[in-house]
Order: C-alpha cells, then sequence, then structure tokens
C-alpha cells in the first residue's frame, strides 16, 4: 500500500504533462484555451494506456465532439533523479450536431525533476485541418513534502497552423497542486487558460 501511495506521487507530481496514470486510477480533466473546452474522463486499463471519453468543444466554429480518448504510454526513461516519457494519443467521434467523424491524433514528450519540466506535444484535429503545438518550460521555486501545495511556474507557447495561417499565443501559467488536485490558472491579458484535474 505505502508503495502505491509513493508511486502515486510521482506520478502525479506533475500530472498536467501525463496522459496516463497509475493502473485502474480514474481521471476527470477540465481544460478551457482560446480554442478549446476540453473534458476527459477516463481509467488507466495498464500502467501505460489510458482509455475514456472527451467532449470537445471548437470555441471558434462552435462546434462540439463526443470522443473515445485513448492515450499510451510508448516509452519512459528513469534516471536517478529525473524521468521522461514519449506518449501517443488519440481520439475519435462524431460530431454532435450533425454525427460527421471526428479524429485527433499526436505526441507528446516531456522530462522533468522536482524543480524543472520541459514539455512538447503536437495534435492534429481532423474537423478543422489544424495542427496544435503546445510547448512548455516549468520551474518549481521550493521543493515539499508530498501533503504540502507544490507550485509551478510555466512559461506554455502555443502554435496552431489552420487554413494556411499561423496563430500564436504566449501564456504565463501557474500551477497549484495537492494530493489528488491540480488547479492551472493563465492569463496574458487577452485570453485566459484554466485547468483542472481530479484522480480518483
Amino acid at each position: 500500500m505505502l508503495r502505491k501511495f509513493f508511486a502515486l506521487i510521482i506520478l502525479f507530481s506533475v500530472i498536467s504533462a501525463h496522459p496516463v496514470i497509475f493502473k485502474n486510477g480514474k481521471v476527470i480533466w477540465l481544460t478551457q484555451n482560446p480554442s478549446f473546452n476540453d473534458i476527459r474522463f477516463g481509467v488507466s486499463k495498464t500502467s501505460n494506456w489510458l482509455i475514456g471519453g472527451r467532449f470537445l468543444e471548437d470555441r471558434k466554429s462552435n462546434e462540439t465532439f463526443a470522443l473515445v480518448n485513448n492515450n499510451y504510454l510508448a516509452k519512459r526513461w528513469n534516471n536517478r533523479n529525473s524521468q521522461a516519457n514519449l506518449y501517443l494519443l488519440s481520439s475519435v467521434g462524431l460530431n454532435t450536431k450533425n454525427s460527421k467523424s471526428m479524429g485527433t491524433v499526436g505526441i507528446h514528450g516531456d522530462w522533468e525533476d522536482r524543480r524543472f519540466m520541459v514539455m512538447q506535444m503536437l495534435e492534429y484535429y481532423s474537423h478543422s485541418s489544424a495542427l496544435v503545438s503546445n510547448t512548455r518550460l516549468a520551474y518549481s521555486p521550493y521543493t515539499v513534502d508530498y501533503s504540502k501545495t507544490s507550485t509551478w511556474l510555466i512559461a506554455h507557447y502555443r502554435i496552431e497552423y489552420s487554413d494556411n495561417k499561423y496563430s500564436y499565443m504566449f501564456f504565463p501559467v501557474v500551477r497549484l497542486f495537492k494530493k489528488n488536485y491540480l488547479v492551472e490558472i493563465g492569463s496574458n491579458g487577452d485570453n485566459a487558460f484554466l485547468s483542472f484535474m481530479t484522480h480518483f
């Protein structure tokens, strides 16, 4: 039991960077950014595969999609004081208004220790033929034990390519997490970012 608890803590120390959690763990994840409202829920069937549902609203086209979501941990590198991961991401489903099919595919990589984190994610959305890149550099100004609130300061850079046009956004983000709850809040003055996640 104690080993499972510490494994859980390690896995969730940077949970928003990890699309797969411990075996049989359940997750609810809500995210709002300038392009999408995204609600996800799922269960990790194994230690490297999460499956669940996803409701995705495209805020630009006002379309909503009901999707089956898969996240697969393809490779993990464990070092003495750090960890790196490579994930494959996919979703498939239907437009809730006209039942047209829609899918997403993506790849996610990250590296972190207790002070620093680097993340890169690329995701393609078939309904709009959009390719979205999210890059994060993060720093924790202090380290705490597992019973206290941890704080991360994140530089989040987002690029979206669609209709032969690029759009760029930068968000300073603050991440707070304690036990099984995580909140991220960011704003660049014109746009806001919000994310909430819990597991059980």
